[in-house]
């Protein structure tokens, strides 16, 4: 989430800095192509009616100079009160072309005249409304990106102290549960009884931190018939030895290890998907073999477990323990239909 929230912020910084520079663009244009160059349009009018002044044969040439600048400069972009000024001296230059006095052309030059400090006097003053306005958006710039910055240090913050809080509660649920008082007596791994309690909490961490972890129920294959030919001394033998290989596969930090009774097992798992978790079960597999425990009642002739796994991640979040537990009671009876010493997951 925290890279995601950065790059939206950026985006967000990008876009209002991006919106506010255009609409800077279009101000500067207004300025400069709504008021310099029609005044260069003035100035060639006002020359126009200068050479009629004085030539009366040049009339019709400077006539349409005339026509043609006052045409360009009327329809340039116009505020409501310039719209008013020019109004009126557009009527008296389409006047002037009537009288073809040159008293009147004095007179419409005088005009002109006025126009081009009107026009200088009207840049200047949208020069200064431009800065003020350039002004007012880098604060408002400015302003939104410390807003941004202090968002994403929030939420940093936020991270980080949930983080230290989850962690503090994994820790708390290490010494909590890894204690002589929760113990089984034969194997020295964790009960049953802490094994339902350390099961609730696994869904309770897995659904808070968006982890995949696992429950593996483990049963040693023909259990019964091991003790019925080996008897029970060498039954509590195989169980000890079978619960050092689980506890030395499974050793990791948030790695839980339980005897649930008799000849049953039980792993839970922390933040693991599924190709890790497949290739410890494996591993479990193997370094079972490797003890070559004899069991002649068994297909192999030697000891061997079956598994029945199930992924705690978001599709069973919201199950109860009980349900977690059925449904790897049920794939370990998958695995022993389907011929023992193997998983289902």
């Amino acid at each position: 989430m925290l890279p995601i929230m950065v790059l939206i912020s950026l985006v967000y910084i990008s876009f209002l800095f991006s919106s506010e520079i255009d609409r800077l663009k279009n101000k500067i244009d207004n300025i400069y192509f709504g008021n310099f160059i029609p005044v260069h349009k003035l100035h060639i009018i006002k020359e126009s009616y200068n050479k009629i002044i004085i030539d009366q044969n040049v009339y019709a040439k400077n006539k349409d100079i005339i026509i043609k600048n006052w045409n360009y400069y009327n329809n340039q972009y116009k505020s409501d009160q310039e719209r008013k000024v020019i109004k009126k001296i557009d009527s008296q230059v389409k006047k002037s072309f009537k009288q073809q006095n040159k008293k009147f052309y004095k007179y419409i030059i005088e005009q002109l005249d006025l126009l081009i400090k009107y026009e200088v006097s009207s840049a200047e003053q949208e020069r200064k409304d431009f800065l003020a306005q350039y002004e007012k958006v880098n604060d408002y710039l400015f302003y939104n990106q410390i807003f941004i910055i202090s968002f994403i240090i929030v939420f940093i913050f936020t991270i980080i102290f949930i983080t230290i809080k989850n962690n503090n509660k994994m820790e708390y649920l290490v010494d909590k549960y890894k204690s002589d008082s929760i113990t089984d007596g034969l194997t020295g791994l964790y009960n049953r009884k802490y094994f339902d309690n350390i099961l609730d909490e696994t869904i309770i961490v897995s659904r808070t931190n968006r982890w995949n972890s696992a429950f593996v129920m483990i049963d040693i294959d023909f259990f019964k018939q091991y003790n019925d030919t080996y008897g029970h001394d060498a039954g509590d033998m195989a169980l000890k030895t079978v619960a050092h290989v689980l506890d030395a596969i499974f050793n990791e930090e948030y790695d839980y290890v339980f005897r649930l009774g008799g000849e049953e097992f039980g792993i839970l798992v922390f933040d693991i998907d599924r190709v890790q978790l497949e290739s410890r079960l494996k591993q479990l597999q193997r370094t079972i073999a490797s003890q070559k425990i004899k069991h002649v009642a068994s297909k192999t002739t030697f000891l061997t477990i079956s598994m029945g796994v199930v992924l705690i991640d978001k599709k069973v979040y919201n199950l109860s323990r009980k349900s977690i537990y059925k449904m790897a009671d049920k794939k370990l009876y998958q695995s022993k239909e389907s011929g023992r010493d193997q998983y289902t997951i």
